[in-house]
Formats: structure tokens, C-alpha cells, sequence
């Protein structure tokens, strides 16, 4: 009994060892596939569970007036008399509501795990359809359908204009998941995917804040005598601190109700805006930046010239590898160095295409929906297109002088859907645009602490405080003279103990028949304790702004720790010869999943292959610290199984 139990504990462990190893695998094939895959799998139904509530929200509103309104010539639109619209009208907006409210439960049951893909995603797909059509069906019927009396200016409300949003809102989200669901049905992933918890977070929060929002309008409108759709208007100008004065509370109940609303709302929007930043466009953001290292590393293989070891990683950008170095630890730090041009190479493009995008998405933001309230308002405000083009822009910074806003039935919608999607994106562009100006400034102020004299006064201070922003105050993570073959004598330690581990790693690391088990019990408990002392080290580098990059000599270091050896050649592969056996895989339909070798070890690897541990979608001391950890467990669990076997023998 002791031995199978024995038996079961090791089958356990080893179990573990290769589901964590497959989860890592996944992990590095998720991080290193292409970025239209996170795009279907991620940002799709992301943007179907936060804008799919947007289109009940609006069918809602739909549902709440009615479509018609008699118009007094003298007035304006808003200021019109309602007409009672037919029952079928009503009946068919509430059966599209209906649908589309328990579409949207499916959909998030799924997002929950509560429902399974195959079952919630075509009762989701298929709900908003039918909605969306069903909508479109009133809206086209309704000028020919829902007559006034002869004689009489016939205008619809703002309900009317509600629907319309709400069915081409409903229609593109479903859509959205149809493009989901056939990368699915293609075979391009599995549809076990599953949003984060801080994503489900995002689409709970956007669901709370348009309930907040449509009962703070049922509350004002009562109180204070609103139709409900100024109210919603009202509430959310109010929340996005716009505020143009057209509406405002004029009771004592009103004004002392909006004093929690108002500050309620506003940490809504704020925490939705944070939301967006740090979920969606951040991991938009490293998925791109990692897509293009990996294009810019590939670029930099096709380049690469055998005969005189040079690539070029931009037409004028020429890095070289010697074709006869010294060493193979000077050839391999050659590769490293092109390694850390490939990556600088990716984050310029990527901080211009951030740069480009924040720009892009502004212009739109504000060309496009300036057009769309210039033509809204010719009937109401009658503006000219440079009036809605300030009015646009006076919006977006959430200025609002008042001297221009919606009068429309037709605008006031569409300001209420374009301020849900523009000032919150627009919010997190221009953070976005202000971390590349402040990467700038940043590289700008340590260039200029690089070329201070050394003793300059208040210059002297300003170049101590650049280098703690660089890190260079930071423990160093490797040993001095490790690399001299492991010996401890220039190892410029004050620590006797470090100095012998050091010195004993590589005979910890290469056990061999005629080693002595005391000796061998030695060097092990050394290598342990190297392990935690650079764990220990690691982790003050975690964390750090900007992320910390180890040079080569502490790579060599890590390595040597986790049993890879940067001075063995067989161990390694040069850069063409990675470069044709990426092409290889390539062709046959293997990934870089096929690295590694029957012991789990990774194959003769280069440090510009897919493989290497720069190529990693954490930082790397998270990366180093985690393995350092991993060597240590294994290593401790195999004694542990190895004494427990010699107890048994006795």
C-alpha cells in the first residue's frame, strides 16, 4: 500500500508538471498568434457584452414615448405635442425588446460560464437579429403607416430616432459574434476561450452605469417635469461634465437629488474610462507590440547574410555578427545585441503606429461626427459645417459652453450615442498619446544625464535621479567573475558562502559516476541556495518603471542557473539555420510549439528564434523569477521522491 501510494503521489506531481507545461505552451501560443485571432476571440465579444446592453438601453427608450409629434411652427421640435401611436406599434417594440433582453442574458451566461458556446452564442446571434430586423421593419413602416390628421406638421421624437440606433446597433454586434463564432466553425481557435475576470468586470460596469443613468432620467424627468428623453440627455451631459445649460434642475428636489447623482455618475464614468485603458486597449496594445517583435525578428532572419554575418533590421539599421569570434559566449552576445535592436526596432513602429491610431481615432471622432449633427440640426439650429465642427470639438474636450447643443429630435440620440463611445475612447487616446510624449521626455532626460560633467551641482542631482529611473541603482542580478567557468576567486564577493556556491554550480549541474555523494549533497545544497537568493534578487527588479532588462552577462547567469549553458555550442543554433528550420516547421505545419525535445528540454535554440526568453509577453524578471522558481520546486520535489524511495528501501 505504501508503494502505490508512493506511486500515486509521483503520478500526481508529474500529472501537474505537464498540465503546467501545456498551460505554458498554450500561453506562448496565444502571446505569438497572429492579432486578428485575439481580435475574434477577445474584442469581439467584449464589444458585443458592453454595446449589445448600449442597444437594450436605446430600445428601452424606444419603448418609453411614442414615435409621433404634432409640431407648433413657432417651436421647436422637442417642445411638440405627443400623438398615441397604434397598438402594433407598441407590441412589436416590446416583443423586439423582450427578444433582445433575453439575448443578452445568453450571452452573458456564456461569458460566465453558465451556458455553453454551442448553445448561448446561435440564441444570442439569432435573438439580436430578429430584434434588429423587427425594429428596422417599424422604422420603415412608420412615415407610411402612423398618419396625422390633414393640415397638421407631422415630426417624429427622439423614440423614433432610439430605435433606429438601437437596430444597427443590435445588427453589428450580432455580427460581430457571427465573425466569432466562424473562426470557431473554421478550426482557427477553440471555443473554450474565455474573457478575463477584469473583462467580465468591464461589461458589469457598462451594464450598471446605463442602469444608473436611465433611472436617474426616470427620477429627474418626474421631478422635474421633463419628457424621460430630454432627461436622458439631461443625465448624460451631466455625467460626462459637458453640461451646455439648456437643461438644468430648477427645484429644490432636483438640485439637492443631483448633488449624489452627479458625483455617483461621474465615478461610474471613471472607472469604465480606467477600465478601457488598462483592459482593452493596454492588452490591444501588447498584442500588437508582441506581433510586431515577432514580424521585426523574422524580418531581421530573412535578412540575415551567412557569408559576412549581417542583417539589417531597417534599410540603414546594419547589425553584425563576426564570423570568427573569440568565443562562442562573444558570438552568442552578438546575437543577444541584435536580439535588443529587433525589440527597440518594434517598440519605435509600435509607439508611431499608437501615435498614428490615437490620431486617426480623433480625427473621425471629429470630422465624421461633425457631418453627422450638421446634417441633424439644418431643420432646429441650421448650422453651418464649421459650426458643427466647433460644436464637435468644444464636446469632445468636454468644455461645453453652451452657445451651440442639440435641439433636434434626431440629434439629441445620436449625441447620446456618439458621447458614449467618443468621450471615453477619446479619454484613454490621449493618455495613450501622453505615455508616448513621456516615453520621449523620458529617453530625452536620460541622454542628457548620460552627457552631464560628473560634478555639475543641481545638474549633478538631476543625472543621480535619471539613473535611479533607469535602474542602474538596482542590485546587479549576477555575481561579478561567474563567468570565468564558475570560479569564485575574482568573484569581488564580501560573502564566503556565495562565493563557494558559485563556485560548486557547475558540478551541481553535471553529476558524473566518480563524484563523491558528500560532495554531490554539497553542491546541490548550494545550487538551492542560489536559487533563492536570486529569486530573492529578482524579485526587486519586478515592478520597476521602466520594466527592467537584464544585460547578457545576467542572462548568462539566469541560464547557467536554469541548466542552459551560453558557452556550449551544441546546445545552440545559428541564426540561418533557425531561419530555415522556422521555414521547415512553416511547411509542414508545425508551430513553435515542436521546440522542444522528449525531456521537455527546449532544442538547439538561437537568441532569435521564436524560443528565446526575450521573445516573452511579461517582463523579464517575471519571466526569470518564475522559472527560477519552477527549477527550485522540481529539483526539491525529485529529492524529496528520492529520499522517500531510499526510507523504503531500508
Amino acid at each position: 500500500m505504501d508503494k502505490a501510494a508512493g506511486e500515486d503521489d509521483v503520478d500526481l506531481e508529474e500529472k501537474k508538471e505537464a498540465y503546467r507545461d501545456e498551460a505554458e505552451e498554450e500561453a506562448e501560443e496565444d502571446h505569438l498568434s497572429p492579432a486578428r485571432w485575439w481580435f475574434a476571440t477577445t474584442l469581439f465579444p467584449l464589444m458585443a457584452g458592453t454595446f449589445g446592453p448600449m442597444a437594450s438601453a436605446f430600445s428601452l427608450c424606444a419603448l418609453i414615448e411614442q414615435w409621433r409629434l404634432i409640431q407648433d411652427p413657432t417651436s421647436t421640435e422637442s417642445e411638440g405635442r405627443y400623438v398615441s401611436d397604434p397598438s402594433w406599434v407598441l407590441a412589436v417594440n416590446a416583443v423586439s425588446f423582450v427578444i433582445a433582453i433575453i439575448a443578452n442574458m445568453f450571452l452573458l451566461a456564456n461569458n460566465f460560464g453558465r451556458i455553453p458556446f454551442k448553445i448561448a452564442q446561435p440564441a444570442t446571434i439569432t435573438g439580436w437579429y430578429i430584434a434588429s430586423f423587427m425594429l428596422i421593419g417599424l422604422v420603415a413602416a412608420a412615415p407610411s403607416h402612423l398618419p396625422l390628421p390633414p393640415g397638421q406638421a407631422r415630426t417624429f421624437s427622439q423614440a423614433y430616432y432610439y430605435a433606429i440606433l438601437a437596430a444597427a446597433l443590435y445588427f453589428i454586434v450580432a455580427s460581430l459574434l457571427v465573425a466569432t463564432a466562424a473562426g470557431i466553425w473554421l478550426g482557427r481557435y477553440s471555443s473554450d476561450f474565455k474573457l478575463t475576470f477584469s473583462q467580465k468586470t468591464l461589461m458589469i460596469q457598462v451594464l450598471l452605469f446605463l442602469g444608473y443613468l436611465l433611472s436617474a432620467a426616470a427620477v429627474f424627468a418626474y421631478v422635474e417635469d421633463w419628457d424621460y428623453l430630454d432627461a436622458v440627455y439631461w443625465v448624460d451631459v451631466t455625467l460626462f461634465t459637458i453640461g451646455y445649460g439648456d437643461f438644468s434642475p430648477k427645484t429644490h428636489l432636483g438640485r439637492s437629488l443631483f448633488l449624489p447623482m452627479a458625483i455617483g455618475g461621474i465615478l461610474f464614468v471613471g472607472l469604465i474610462v480606467a477600465s478601457i485603458s488598462t483592459l482593452a486597449l493596454d492588452r490591444a496594445s501588447t498584442k500588437v507590440s508582441i506581433r510586431r517583435v515577432e514580424k521585426a525578428r523574422q524580418r531581421a532572419l530573412k535578412n540575415f547574410n551567412p557569408k559576412t554575418g549581417t542583417t539589417h533590421l531597417r534599410p540603414s539599421k546594419e547589425r553584425k555578427i563576426e564570423n570568427s569570434p573569440s568565443s562562442e559566449l562573444e558570438r552568442r552576445e552578438q546575437e543577444f545585441n541584435i536580439m535588443r535592436g529587433v525589440q527597440q526596432t518594434a517598440a519605435d513602429e509600435n509607439r508611431m503606429l499608437a501615435l498614428g491610431v490615437s490620431v486617426g481615432a480623433f480625427v473621425v471622432l471629429w470630422f465624421i461626427g461633425a457631418v453627422v449633427f450638421w446634417q441633424a440640426e439644418k431643420g432646429a439650429g441650421d448650422w453651418s459645417y464649421f459650426e458643427s465642427l466647433y460644436f464637435t470639438y468644444v464636446s469632445l474636450l468636454t468644455i461645453g459652453y453652451g452657445d451651440f447643443y442639440p435641439q433636434d429630435n434626431s440629434a439629441k440620440p445620436v449625441f447620446v450615442l456618439w458621447s458614449l463611445i467618443a468621450l471615453p475612447t477619446l479619454t484613454v487616446l490621449i493618455g495613450s498619446v501622453g505615455g508616448v510624449i513621456n516615453e520621449g521626455v523620458n529617453a530625452i532626460t536620460l541622454w542628457i544625464s548620460d552627457h552631464l560633467p560628473e560634478k555639475t551641482g543641481a545638474l549633478s542631482a538631476m543625472k543621480d535621479e535619471a539613473s535611479k529611473a533607469k535602474g542602474s541603482e538596482s542590485q546587479s542580478a549576477k555575481p561579478p567573475g561567474f563567468m570565468d567557468d564558475g570560479k569564485s576567486d575574482d568573484a569581488g564577493t564580501d560573502d564566503p558562502v556565495h562565493a563557494e556556491a558559485v563556485k560548486g554550480i557547475g558540478q551541481s549541474m553535471n553529476e558524473h559516476a566518480g563524484s563523491n555523494a558528500a560532495d554531490l549533497a554539497a553542491a546541490k545544497h548550494n545550487r538551492h541556495y542560489l536559487l533563492m537568493k536570486e529569486m530573492k534578487n529578482v524579485v526587486q527588479h519586478t515592478g520597476a518603471t521602466p520594466p527592467r532588462q537584464y544585460t547578457y552577462a545576467e542572462w548568462t547567469w539566469f541560464l547557467k542557473l536554469l541548466g542552459e549553458d551560453e558557452s556550449d555550442e551544441e546546445r545552440h543554433r545559428r541564426p540561418w539555420q533557425e531561419h530555415e528550420s522556422e521555414l521547415a516547421a512553416t511547411a509542414k505545419g508545425e508551430g513553435p510549439a515542436n521546440a522542444r525535445d522528449k525531456d521537455g528540454r527546449l532544442k538547439p535554440w538561437s537568441w532569435l528564434s521564436q524560443r528565446n526568453p526575450l521573445m516573452t509577453a511579461v517582463d523579464e524578471p517575471k519571466w526569470v523569477l518564475e522559472r527560477l522558481m519552477q527549477a527550485l520546486e522540481r529539483e526539491l520535489r525529485q529529492e524529496g521522491e528520492k529520499n522517500f524511495a531510499q526510507e523504503k528501501g531500508r
